[in-house]
């Protein structure tokens, strides 16, 4: 039998909910239209954010960033765009650690990567279909847009 550690048995706070999921995009405006337009999600008008809060917050010295929200259903998606200091792609693959990607439910899947692709997003193979299991019918695919953005879309059997 194995014994827990100390700081297994002892636990200084739950987690209570999800506030939000942030991605950090280099052309906000461009990405603002996706999860509107493309996905045809509400996005609230960016902010201009910068000075001590948000350099201690994020780590991040003289950083200035417009910030904007999207309303995804249960879920609120916070686009970040820095204008100081400019950053770049992360370049990791879906295999990589530390690579992230964002699921969304859809409808209709063709429609939405007919729409994505006007703002960059492209399926990075054709749509599968689940053949087996629990989600059997059930349409799924990885879509890679500018910045190296992963989202996952995923159709369920109607």
């Amino acid at each position: 039998m194995t014994e827990a550690s100390p700081a297994a048995s002892v636990r200084a706070g739950r987690v209570t909910g999800v506030g939000h999921t942030g991605i950090t995009v280099s052309d906000l405006d461009r990405a603002v239209g996706y999860f509107r337009d493309a996905l045809g999600l509400p996005v609230s008008t960016p902010v201009e954010c910068r000075g001590e809060l948000f350099e201690q917050v994020t780590g991040v010295a003289g950083c200035v960033i417009h910030i904007c929200y999207v309303s995804a259903p249960s879920h609120t998606i916070e686009l970040l765009s820095y204008a100081s200091p400019v950053g770049a792609s992360s370049g990791l693959r879906p295999c990589d650690n530390g690579h992230l990607h964002l699921c969304l439910e859809v409808d209709d899947i063709a429609a939405v990567i007919a729409a994505g692709r006007g703002y960059g997003f492209e399926p990075v193979n054709p749509v599968q279909v689940v053949r087996d299991g629990p989600r059997r019918g059930t349409k799924v695919i990885y879509t890679q847009g500018p910045d190296n953005l992963t989202v996952e879309l995923m159709e369920r059997p109607r």
